[in-house]
């Protein structure tokens, strides 16, 4: 019986990564990983997105992701985005 689905750390195991990593970017919603819905409690990633998705990289087919240089800066500014001398 194939699988439909792979879990969090099915997924950590196939990019070689920590689970912690890849709840991390679930949380943060980082475009760097697969498609994945939210059943119930758990996060299942479908084996055929995972596929598609691999595929896109392996094509180096651009991934629709957000640009991340666009978005505001979280967290406490630098001294130097303050216009301040070190």
């Amino acid at each position: 019986m194939d699988k439909d689905f792979y879990t969090v750390e099915e997924i950590a195991g196939l990019l070689r990564v920590q689970v912690s990593a890849v709840r991390n970017r679930l949380s943060r919603c980082d475009p760097t990983l697969p498609p994945s819905l939210r059943v119930g409690g758990r996060r299942l990633f479908p084996v055929a997105a995972y596929e598609a998705w691999k595929a896109q990289l392996m094509d180096n087919t651009p991934v629709a992701m957000a640009t991340r240089a666009d978005e505001p800066r979280r967290g406490r500014p630098r001294h130097a985005t303050q216009g301040r001398l070190a």
